[in-house]
């Protein structure tokens, strides 16, 4: 099973940011009460400013969530996203934030506006705001680049404009804003290269902060990054999260005096080894040093740090990791504090006794998250019972054994219990589970475990993720997963069952958003429909499944009902427009491929092999209607397909003229059809990332390097 990633960034500097926003939020009040009168309408609102948030409302191509229809009438200091001071009436704060949450957080998916961000750009009529002191823009689509206007608010206190996807320069105008206390232009949105700078000489203009946060803009140009930062003395959270960063200064950020967060996690500026003038900092809460390549044995340095709260030394299979070998050091006897402690994906190798027993006593009932997984720590989980203000544990991918103990159920606080791909054996019940009154994640995946659970069992919490793959559940449908209603993820994959799909079961699953039973021996019968269901991820593979593959609800991204036995025509509209794969190989699916495969813009990878389709892929005329990236549509026949695999059907005619609009195509399959005549000489153009080809065709035509530069394996059977 794929390793549910985690990002243990936000809960070490919950207590110094709220701190933070409460001291922005009344400097902002003050500043605008201390300012002169200035000439308010009768409304409440300055006639100038409301022409400027205007102009900037006009520059919004696209706002999916209607967040700006108040944007109305002559008051704007009602609108939403608009505060204004009582006293003056000049707009002191402009949030249209657009919140940002990792996909794989289990709040996710009840955050339905996190995905519809605001498109447009910048109106500089902002500039007439000239009174403003928070500007947060963050997490919306408002341009290619950073204005540089935006250096003009001289009153400006906190600007926020992470993740809006900007790349380009950093504009140094942002150092004359004198008066800044919070700054965060992260640059994490994977669908663009970041921003970078050479030159971060501005930051020393900017003495009144105190949290910084620059993830992501790509640091690697800029000679000394040490030296302006530590001009900054009076910063309190500093993050510099994967900005390329090679080396660093001897002497570090000795005059950070205030400093409670330092973040310099995905960089590789220590080396192997992190210097001494880190463990000088005795004001930090939260040292995040994740995936920087360090190695060796834990430092002794760490127990300088007495005021530790929150210590990241772990890593990613995406961002790279450590190598810290062992266990922990013996001088954190005077580390009370620590509340999150995240060491995965090191090489620890070590008894989990000998790990724990280090922890200073004094932790014991502070520690809230603990990230031990891809370690190879031995031993049993009996010492849980000492760890009852836990409420998030990785223990994953490791080699802990024995039975998961009944004192777990004292953990009244955890949210999170992961301990996939282990040894854990015996059984799990109702109590185990009846006193974690918190639970939201359960991942039990992957170990020699009975699940036996009362049919009336109902959890005493809100599950968000349930994930029993491989452990013993049949061989009857375990019925509680009734009770599930609220749940985002199912899965019970591999785990015994052989049964006949019970009635309520497509009314649970229309509610979750990701359901995989595969790899069971499921009887029954699919719906007539998926409409309405706001299932997102489907996998129902390797079961005995029939019926007709029925109309695909929009919401759909991604279905698999592979290895079933599915029968009849695939229905004209098969697919959503917001369908991304679709596997339905080894069925008895007849009839020929609908034309709607035309309108699957979205559509990534597409498997029909080993079914009995016949006839010729539809041809998608130049008709079809796509979005644009403004929210407009425009005539496209340009299809997304990466993966077609056809073979073993009945398809015929010559090479299918459809996938001359699949350009992205890099594996096409259509061996053992009924294709005829030549490869034709378009494929070299139009197919340039193709490199696996598997055809029946009968050829004349010699496939070189400089017809397919990129081929890698091309079986052509005559």
């Amino acid at each position: 099973m794929a390793r549910t990633p985690v990002h243990p960034r936000s809960s070490s500097i919950v207590a110094a940011f709220t701190y933070l926003l409460l001291v922005l939020f009344r400097d902002a009040i003050t500043t605008a009460a201390a300012s002169p009168k200035a000439p308010a309408s009768t409304n409440g609102c300055i006639a100038a400013e409301r022409d400027a948030l205007l102009s900037f409302k006009a520059g919004i191509t696209r706002d999916p969530k209607k967040r700006l229809s108040s944007w109305l009438g002559e008051n704007c200091c009602q609108w939403s996203g608009v505060r204004c001071s009582n006293r003056t009436g000049h707009v002191i704060i402009l949030n249209l934030s657009n919140t940002y949450l990792y996909y794989d957080d289990p709040h996710y998916y009840k955050c339905a506006h996190v995905d519809f961000p605001l498109y447009g750009y910048i109106s500089s009529s902002l500039v007439s705001l000239r009174q403003l002191k928070r500007l947060d823009l963050s997490g919306n689509v408002l341009g290619e680049s950073m204005p540089e206007f935006l250096g003009s608010f001289q009153s400006l206190t906190h600007l926020n404009l992470a993740r809006m996807g900007f790349y380009g320069r950093v504009p140094h105008q942002l150092g004359n804003l004198s008066n800044l206390q919070f700054l965060d232009i992260t640059s994490e949105i994977y669908d663009h290269p970041p921003m970078h700078t050479a030159d971060i000489s501005w930051l020393a203009r900017l003495p009144s902060l105190k949290y910084l946060d620059m993830s992501y803009v790509n640091l690697s140009s800029v000679v000394d990054w040490v030296r302006p930062v530590n001009m900054l003395s009076r910063l309190e959270v500093l993050r510099l999260t994967g900005c390329w960063i090679m080396s660093s200064s001897s002497t570090g950020l000795t005059n950070l005096t205030s400093l409670e967060t330092l973040d310099l996690s995905e960089n590789t500026l220590f080396g192997t080894v992190i210097p001494n003038w880190v463990w000088s900092m005795k004001t930090v809460k939260m040292l995040n040093l994740a995936s920087c390549q360090l190695s060796g044995s834990f430092p002794d340095g760490l127990g300088n740090l007495t005021l530790l709260e929150g210590l990241n030394l772990g890593g990613d299979s995406y961002h790279g990791s450590n190598s810290f070998e062992g266990t922990l050091p013996s001088t954190l006897n005077n580390t009370c504090n620590l509340r999150v402690l995240y060491l995965n994906e090191n090489l620890i190798g070590v008894e989990i006794k000998d790990l724990m027993d280090k922890l200073p006593s004094c932790t014991w009932n502070k520690l809230e998250e603990l990230d031990l997984s891809y370690n190879d720590i031995t031993g049993n989980l009996d010492w849980l019972g000492s760890q009852t203000s836990l409420t998030s544990l990785y223990l994953s991918w490791n080699k802990f054994s024995g039975h998961l103990p009944l004192l777990i159920r004292e953990m009244a606080n955890l949210t999170t219990l992961i301990l996939h791909n282990n040894n854990i054996s015996g059984v799990i019940s109702n109590q185990h589970l009846s006193g974690l009154e918190s639970l939201e994640r359960i991942i039990m995946s992957y170990n020699p475990l009975k699940v036996v659970l009362d049919e009336s069992w109902s959890p005493p919490f809100g599950l968000f993720d349930v994930y029993f793959a491989s452990c013993q559940l049949g061989p009857e449908f375990p019925v509680w997963i009734k009770s599930l209603n609220n749940c985002y993820s199912i899965d019970v994959s591999s785990s015994g069952i052989k049964d006949e799909l019970p009635n309520w079961f497509w009314n649970l699953v229309s509610d979750v958003a990701n359901v995989n039973i595969s790899h069971n021996q499921i009887r029954g019968k699919l719906p007539d429909s998926f409409q309405g269901m706001s299932t997102e991820k489907l996998i129902l593979a390797s079961n005995q499944l029939t019926g007709r593959l029925p109309s695909l609800q929009e919401n759909l991204y991604y279905l698999d009902i592979s290895r079933n036995l599915l029968s009849g025509p695939l229905p004209f509209h098969f697919g959503g427009a917001n369908l991304g794969k679709l596997i339905l190989f080894s069925n008895h699916i007849n009839g020929s491929i609908p034309q709607s495969l035309c309108k699957m813009h979205n559509l990534g990878a597409l498997d029909l092999a080993d079914n009995f389709l016949v006839g010729e892929l539809p041809h998608c005329l130049p008709t079809e209607l796509k979005p644009s990236t403004g929210g407009s549509f425009i005539h496209s026949t340009s299809l997304n397909i990466h993966i077609l695999l056809l073979s073993k059907n009945q398809l015929s005619g010559e090479f299918p003229m459809l996938l001359q609009s699949c350009q992205s195509i890099t594996i096409l399959d259509l061996a053992w059809n009924k294709y005829s005549g030549k490869l034709p000489e378009w494929i070299g153009e139009k197919l340039p990332s193709i490199v696996i080809l598997l055809s029946g065709l009968i050829s004349s035509l010699v496939i070189s390097q400089v017809v397919l530069p990129n081929l890698i394996i091309c079986g052509i059977w005559i």
